[in-house]
């Protein structure tokens, strides 16, 4: 394939065949002729068939055309004539100088394909199998002191999964040279390659040699073309080597998961301490002298916030309340967090400091408004069996209501079969009623006479 300064190759398949025999000798005639200029591959069909199977040969005699180690073109059978030849020639060998017919973009596409697979073949082909297993022997043992290196199989698995990347887009094109450069400097390959000696190994196993900069590896500078074969082993072994430390990466993985839950949960913890602290200290620095009530008024639904100082005596929050409260009337304060209740009656209680009362800094209260009666809950025991419900006796019978009725056309008769006796019973009424009574409402103190001829028999 790589003939010195010739860069053209006539790859020509043949076989004992008549057009064959005419062909044959006509480029052998035109390579001697040419004085060097290009150089004459013949093959034999039969004896070399995965190349003729590559490269999809169907027909014989069959000619490619290659430069820089591309397929160029190629035709089938004996040339049309003497100038179609000349023509395929010219084509190959002068730069810049066009086929006729003019190749389409699908002919191009073919032919590209046809090439890799042409660089595969060659290459796999020159490489012996004891240089195929010392290269796979020399990896193995590099991504075994990758694991070393890199201090555990997971890490490992992350830079051998990057070199196979590596590897794998030079193997891609073979032509392109960008993909034969490796940047030393880039963030993923400085930290996942370039820090580890068994990576630099591997490369400079397949052909990779570092530049006089040390910024980059480059594989097959100043070439058009390289031999993919050490890279297809590397890439095989690194395939290999990850399948057979599938099951310790997946240990190692759930392992560092199980680490890095266990940071971030002590650093939650460590920050719910340290939001603790905060809250604390910002309750020290508070002050001391004030006490915030949150108030709700009994039956209604929203807070009023009230700030007093903490040694103000409780009767003060009568004037901050939302609402205005009579001289005569009378309260009651209930703070559930503390099981505390007090009643504006008890003076003692109402002279006391907030302080006192242990509701500094904070607390919540529920303040009920009434009458001395509503709030102490004192009401005469008359007045209260007034407002209770009573059932109504029964106003009707079965017989007024048509079950047994005698003007029914017998009902009774036809329900016992005959002969029976009709009785009759009250039906109480399912419903309540309640009996309104307009009483006073007395407190307990006022005198009540029991023998007053006044009182309701019913109350």
């Amino acid at each position: 394939m790589h003939g010195g300064k010739r860069s053209s190759h006539f790859i020509y398949f043949r076989l004992r065949c008549g057009p064959c025999k005419v062909l044959g000798p006509a480029l052998e005639e035109m390579a001697i002729k040419s004085g060097g200029a290009f150089r004459l591959v013949k093959v034999n069909s039969d004896n070399e068939r995965p190349v003729s199977t590559s490269l999809e040969v169907k027909a014989l005699p069959s000619v490619f055309g290659l430069k820089d180690g591309k397929i160029l073109n190629m035709f089938q059978g004996m040339p049309e004539s003497e100038s179609a030849m000349k023509n395929f020639m010219m084509g190959l060998l002068l730069p810049g100088n066009k086929f006729d017919p003019p190749l389409t973009e699908a002919d191009n596409k073919k032919f590209e394909e046809l090439s890799k697979k042409l660089v595969k073949m060659a290459g796999a082909a020159c490489l012996s199998f004891s240089a195929r297993e010392r290269l796979n022997d020399r990896i193995s043992a590099s991504l075994g002191d990758l694991v070393t290196q890199t201090g555990n199989v997971l890490d490992a698995d992350k830079s051998a999964t990057i070199l196979r990347s590596l590897l794998s887009n030079a193997i891609q094109d073979p032509y392109n040279s960008k993909f034969r450069r490796i940047n030393l400097a880039n963030a993923v390959v400085a930290s996942k390659v370039a820090e580890y000696p068994a990576c630099v190994t591997i490369l400079k196993s397949v052909g990779f040699v570092r530049n006089t900069e040390g910024s980059e590896m480059v594989l097959g500078k100043g070439k058009k073309v390289v031999n993919v074969a050490p890279l297809v082993v590397a890439r095989d072994s690194i395939d290999k080597w990850v399948d057979q430390k599938r099951y310790e990466v997946a240990a190692a993985a759930r392992k560092r998961k199980d680490e890095q839950d266990r940071v971030q949960v002590q650093l939650d913890l460590a920050a719910r301490k340290v939001d603790e602290e905060i809250e604390e200290s910002d309750e020290e620095e508070s002050d001391p002298d004030v006490c915030v009530l949150h108030i709700r008024m009994d039956g209604k639904k929203k807070i009023h916030e009230i700030s007093l100082r903490a040694d103000d005596q409780l009767k003060t929050l009568l004037r901050k309340l939302p609402v205005a409260v009579e001289d005569d009337e009378d309260f009651q304060i209930t703070c559930v967090a503390k099981k505390l209740t007090i009643k504006s009656t008890d003076e003692a209680i109402m002279k006391k400091t907030f302080r006192d009362l242990g509701l500094v800094p904070k607390s919540s209260l529920v303040v009920a408004l009434g009458s001395k009666e509503q709030v102490l809950g004192t009401f005469k025991m008359v007045d209260r069996a007034a407002k209770k419900t009573k059932k109504r006796k029964g106003s009707h019978t079965m017989q007024s209501v048509g079950i047994y009725s005698k003007d029914d056309n017998a009902k009774g008769e036809l329900i016992d079969g005959g002969g029976g006796t009709c009785y009759e019973q009250d039906v109480t009424d399912d419903e309540e009623e309640i009996i309104d009574a307009d009483v006073e409402q007395v407190p307990i103190e006022a005198d009540i006479d029991s023998s007053d001829d006044s009182t309701d028999e019913e109350g």
